[in-house]
C-alpha cells in the first residue's frame, strides 16, 4: 500500500494527512474532468465553419452519441435567458444534455439559454438556424424532433415524441403507446410552459399559446391555446 494511502486511512488526524487527502482529491477531480473532456471532444463534429460554446456549468452526458453543428455557432448554456421579468443564470442554471445512441444535430446558429434539458435515447434532435431555447424547457425525444428556423421557445416549454412510459388500463384495451416524431415548422413562437406531444406537426408561423397542451397538428399561421389545444386564430403574424 502506498505512503499517500496509508495516511488517507490512517486513524491519526493531522495536517499531513488533511494536505494528502486534498492532494489525492484534487488530482482524481482533474484526472475525472480531463477524461471527460477528452470523450466529449470525440463526439463533437464541427463542420464547415462551425463552433460550439459550453459553459463550464453545464452537464453533458453522450453515450455511444454525437452533437453535429452544421455551419453554425452553438450556445450551450452561455447567454442569460429570460424567464417571468427575471433572467436564468448561467452560474447558477446549469444546460443538461444527455444521449444515448442518439444524436443533436444543429444547422446554424442555435441558443440554449441556461437551464434547457435535452434528452435523447435512440433519438434524433435537430434544430435549425437562429433558433432559440428558453430556459426550463424541455427536449425529450426517443425517435425524432425536427425544430425549423427562426423558432423562439419561451420558459418552460416541453417537446416530446413518446409517453415517457407503458399505460395499463385494466380493461384490455389496446392503446398506442408508440414513439411518433415531431416536427415544428419555421419561425414558430412556442409559449411559456407549453407541452408539444408525439406525433404532432406544427406548421410554419404558427403559435402556441402559453400553458397550451398540443395534441394534433397546427396549420400554418395559426394560433392555438388551451388544454387539449384549439386553434382561436388563423392568418396570425408575429415578430420577436
Amino acid at each position: 500500500m502506498g505512503k499517500a494511502r496509508q495516511l488517507l486511512l490512517g486513524k491519526g488526524y493531522s495536517y499531513r494527512r488533511v494536505i494528502y487527502s486534498k492532494l489525492f482529491y484534487a488530482v482524481k477531480y482533474i484526472h475525472n474532468k480531463w477524461s471527460a473532456y477528452k470523450n466529449l471532444k470525440k463526439n463533437i463534429v464541427l463542420k464547415g465553419n462551425s463552433k460550439i460554446g459550453i459553459h463550464h456549468s453545464a452537464l453533458l452526458t453522450l453515450k455511444n452519441s454525437k452533437i453535429i453543428v452544421h455551419d453554425g455557432v452553438l450556445k450551450i448554456g452561455i447567454d442569460f435567458g429570460y424567464f417571468d421579468g427575471g433572467v436564468y443564470n448561467p452560474q447558477k442554471e446549469s444546460c443538461v444534455i444527455s444521449l444515448t445512441d442518439s444524436v443533436l444535430e444543429v444547422h446554424g446558429n442555435v441558443t440554449l439559454f441556461p437551464g434547457v434539458v435535452i434528452l435523447g435515447i435512440n433519438g434524433k434532435i435537430v434544430i435549425k438556424n437562429n433558433t432559440v431555447i428558453n430556459g426550463g424547457a424541455q427536449i425529450i425525444s426517443l425517435k425524432g424532433i425536427q425544430i425549423g428556423e427562426d423558432c423562439l421557445f419561451a420558459q418552460g416549454a416541453i417537446i416530446r415524441d413518446n409517453d415517457g412510459h407503458k399505460l395499463d388500463t385494466g380493461n384490455n384495451a389496446s392503446l398506442d403507446l408508440t414513439c411518433k416524431e415531431v416536427s415544428i415548422g419555421n419561425h414558430c413562437w412556442i409559449g411559456q410552459r407549453t407541452m408539444i406531444l408525439k406525433g404532432v406537426i406544427i406548421e410554419d408561423n404558427a403559435i402556441i399559446a402559453g400553458g397550451s397542451v398540443v395534441t394534433k397538428s397546427v396549420k400554418k399561421g395559426s394560433i392555438v391555446a388551451g388544454v387539449p389545444a384549439k386553434v382561436i386564430k388563423e392568418n396570425a403574424t408575429w415578430s420577436a
